[in-house]
């Protein structure tokens, strides 16, 4: 994950580097193996999806524990729950499992990641989720969809950061998810006024398209 970096680089470093993957996917997945199918089955005859969250960010000859969760999504209402599963992903092979997952009942995903100082995240975060977002086809130049992408993406942002915390640094990833009805941002990652201290936090938007 971009903060494991931040975290463990000089500011002034970070301040010279470009924000990454500002128009792209986190991931890159193979999109030859990914299924198309309609929004109209909303995965209600698919078996459950076994993700694997790694608590150690992938690093598995670490110690942890890892994780298998069952979930079902089998709703349209449930975009902001696929969003926050997408960004807690910890590897590429897991958000590029559940991407093809999503994409195979018809449902539209991206990740990407940013970090930095919170001051200047805001800026950060609508150039990288807007880019993703249309490179990836998950949005289209409408008016109703980047209207719908931006009012869920200010509102993740008002639950991941907080009044106060201008000089913390900041690693995040951005999900994107959206159906036929709704889009979903959710933020995740950890924030610190020092390396010592840093800890996780989340915040998470939907939006009516």
């Amino acid at each position: 994950m971009i903060w494991k970096k931040i975290f463990n680089t000089p500011q002034e470093e970070l301040e010279d580097e470009p924000v990454e993957m500002e128009a792209g996917a986190g991931a890159q997945c193979p999109e030859d193996d990914i299924p198309r199918a309609s929004h109209q089955h909303h995965g209600r005859e698919r078996e459950p999806l076994s993700l694997d969250i790694n608590s150690r960010g992938g690093e598995r000859d670490q110690p942890g524990i890892e994780l298998n969760l069952k979930i079902r999504i089998d709703d349209e209402s449930q975009v902001g729950r696929a969003a926050l599963l997408l960004a807690a992903t910890t590897s590429n092979e897991t958000e590029c499992v559940f991407k093809k997952e999503l994409s195979s009942i018809g449902w539209r995903s991206v990740a990407t990641e940013v970090g930095g100082l919170a001051g200047d995240l805001p800026q950060k975060i609508t150039r990288a989720l807007v880019g993703a977002s249309l490179n990836a086809g998950v949005v289209e130049k409408k008016r109703n969809e980047m209207h719908a992408l931006m009012h869920a993406a200010l509102e993740a942002l008002d639950g991941f950061l907080v009044v106060g915390m201008l000089e913390a640094s900041v690693g995040a990833k951005i999900a994107i998810v959206r159906n036929s009805k709704w889009i979903s941002v959710a933020v995740m990652g950890d924030t610190a006024y020092h390396a010592v201290a840093h800890h996780e936090r989340c915040g998470l938007g939907v939006m009516h398209i």
